[in-house]
């Protein structure tokens, strides 16, 4: 194997591909990345058997053959050599050579047939999908993606497709964030019903180009964007989401209407003293009255806060209890510059939604207070 390679296309190369490299294997391969030569391309691959990352990389390919280098090492490497030309040559050992003008590195690889084999997605559903689009769905649900191993279900966002119409879920038994869009074409195949594992979709939302159309490739294990020249394929996760809208209100009785941002500044300001001794912290109290929104916060070492924001008020008043960061989680995620602050009792969930907005909603349970 012996290539030439422009150091800023293996090193961009290598950033994609090093991101699915275990961390914690006992099979050797796995801590590598597979380099595949091939003509006019480098081809990296490397897999943790969860989520299997692929990168190209243009080269002028002399011998074409393949091998496994360590990747942590190789990406180190790479990322400080200076700009400029590589040449990379493999002997029939394994052991592959960097060149770069006065540089030389001898790095010990790997047969390339110890490399697992790469997971292929069968045929079943094709999604075509705008990358502001689905960076948009992704920004707003991942953030609810539980991190509790002991609910594996809930460590990944449901998507549904069906038509031309996306609709994706998460929680983590605290906050529920729900996005629906249209796109711009119909699913092709069967109806997707699918749980992505978060990890994914934030390499995902990562590696999205700023602007063109992707595919996500399904079938009943395995999920496969292709995001320009990567290539992204996941494990689904097993089991049935839990049908977690039937568990919250559908009416809600008392409607604030608020400035988003101002709304979510009032609640920053007050989490700063927000009481750290209490068992659920970044505790905040809003007050609903007559005209405006009232957040509170104290501390009886630090102090208190204090804060109104003008508001419409629909319903009867009542003060109620929130962590102050799920609930900035989901006004970050509104865009509309102005929300609604649905509550119903303040023992039950509240829900957050954009004025004129029915693509997202955000449901986040309160916290109880004295």
């Amino acid at each position: 194997m012996r290539l030439t390679i422009d150091q800023s296309d293996l090193h961009a190369a290598l950033q994609v591909a090093s991101r699915a490299v275990a961390t914690r294997t006992t099979l050797a391969a796995l801590s590598g990345i597979l380099l595949v030569a091939e003509p006019e391309q480098l081809r990296l691959v490397a897999t943790d058997l969860e989520m299997t990352m692929e990168a190209l990389a243009p080269a002028r390919v002399q011998e074409e053959g393949s091998v496994i280098l360590p990747g942590r090492h190789l990406a180190e490497l790479v990322r400080r050599l200076p700009p400029g030309e590589v040449q990379l040559e493999v002997d029939p050992g394994h052991r592959a050579r960097l060149l770069q003008h006065r540089s030389r590195f001898t790095l010990h690889g790997m047969d390339p047939a110890a490399f697992p084999a790469l997971p292929r997605v069968g045929a079943g559903s094709t999604v075509l999908f705008d990358n502001a689009v689905m960076r948009h769905v992704l920004r707003r649900t991942t953030m609810a993606v539980s991190t509790d191993e002991s609910r594996p279900i809930l460590t990944g966002v449901s998507f549904r497709v069906e038509g031309d119409r996306l609709e994706a879920l998460a929680t983590d038994g605290f906050r529920i964030a729900a996005c629906r869009v249209t796109l711009e074409r119909p699913v092709e195949g069967q109806p997707v019903d699918a749980v992505i594992p978060g990890r994914s979709l934030a390499e995902v939302a990562r590696l999205l180009p700023d602007e063109g159309i992707g595919r996500l490739i399904l079938d009943d294990t395995q999920a496969g964007f292709q995001l320009g020249e990567v290539r992204l394929i996941s494990r689904l996760l097993e089991g049935t989401y839990p049908r977690v809208l039937d568990l919250v209100p559908s009416q809600y009785p008392t409607r604030v209407q608020v400035p988003t941002r101002a709304f979510q500044e009032a609640c920053e300001r007050a989490a700063l003293l927000s009481d750290t001794r209490q068992a659920a912290r970044w505790l905040i109290r809003l007050t609903v009255e007559p005209g405006r929104l009232v957040v509170t916060a104290s501390d009886p070492e630090l102090g208190e806060a204090r804060e109104e924001v003008p508001a419409q008020v629909d319903g009867e008043g009542m003060t109620i209890g929130f962590n102050a960061r799920y609930l900035v989680d989901g006004l970050k995620a509104i865009d509309s510059d102005e929300v609604l602050f649905e509550l119903t009792d303040p023992l039950k969930a509240s829900r957050l939604r954009g004025v004129a907005s029915d693509d997202f909603f955000y449901i986040v349970l309160p916290v109880k207070i004295s």
